[in-house]
């Protein structure tokens, strides 16, 4: 019998945007990475990602470089949930790449990332900001396609992001699941059998206006805990649910809130 080596389908893409006071300046996509820019009446402007492959898995590898320049004011966000799949070997890779000049706004606020069992997937975001950027980095994860009953029990999840600004690095954030996840999670110390958790990075002098409005929209619930800290010029906004759908409304009050009541009409569609 002749030995047959079976080479798996991979999926990549790549994405190059710099947008300058709202218009594309530079645009380039490829693979499964694509990019839209609707027309919008909305204050902040949106660029929607998409994968085109409809998730990831082991071997994939996805990079995203995104500039915004020049007065603009973007939200950057998904045009659904990204899903990390099984996978086993190689990991499945997404590098990001974020830079905001003096004068602009970037809302970071993708989607939910859901996590399959099993899944083998490393991420790497980072951010390159001025003195006075204005940005947000919102991240949610759920572990597991809990609307349909499934929970994440094992597999391997990395996720690094790196924060600076005038190239000086002010928040490093650190995230590493593997083996029995279910476990980890369990633990009063960690997502205390929560099934989502979002981490929300604020930084930026007109963000920094509605600091005594936050407790106001950051109220603990009984499907939600949370919880804010505010430190050298940043604010850290942490939250831990067991409905990974109200978790995803408590983040959208606060991007309302941050957006001066502008969000992406994606998140609607």
């Amino acid at each position: 019998m002749l030995n047959k080596k079976t080479t798996f389908q991979r999926a990549r893409g790549n994405i190059n945007v710099k947008i300058n006071n709202n218009e594309i300046n530079r645009f380039y996509q490829s693979g499964s990475a694509k990019v839209f820019y609707p027309k919008s009446s909305q204050e902040f402007k949106e660029l929607v990602l998409v994968n085109t492959a409809g998730g990831i898995t082991s071997g994939d590898n996805f990079a995203y470089d995104l500039e915004i320049v020049n007065k603009s004011k973007i939200f950057l966000t998904t045009q659904t949930a990204e899903r990390a799949y099984k996978g086993f070997n190689e990991k499945a890779k997404i590098k990001i790449s974020l830079t905001v000049d003096d004068t602009s706004n970037l809302f970071w606020i993708p989607q939910e990332l859901i996590l399959f069992n099993n899944c083998n997937f490393d991420r790497n975001i980072e951010v390159n900001l001025s003195q006075n950027s204005n940005f947000i980095l919102a991240e949610t994860t759920i572990f597991g396609r809990t609307a349909m009953g499934e929970y994440l029990e094992k597999g391997y999840f990395n996720d690094n992001w790196r924060i600076k600004v005038n190239k000086n690095l002010i928040h490093a954030e650190a995230l590493h699941l593997n083996g029995n996840i279910k476990e980890t999670l369990s633990n009063i110390a960690s997502a205390k059998d929560g099934v989502a958790i979002s981490n929300i990075f604020i930084y930026g002098k007109k963000l920094f206006s509605y600091e005594n409005t936050l407790p106001e929209i950051l109220k603990n619930s009984e499907t939600v805990m949370l919880s804010h800290s505010i430190w050298n010029d940043k604010i850290l906004v942490r939250m831990v649910a067991k409905d990974a759908y109200d978790l995803k409304t408590m983040q959208k009050n606060l991007i309302l809130l941050l957006a001066d009541n502008n969000i992406p009409k994606v998140w609607n569609s």
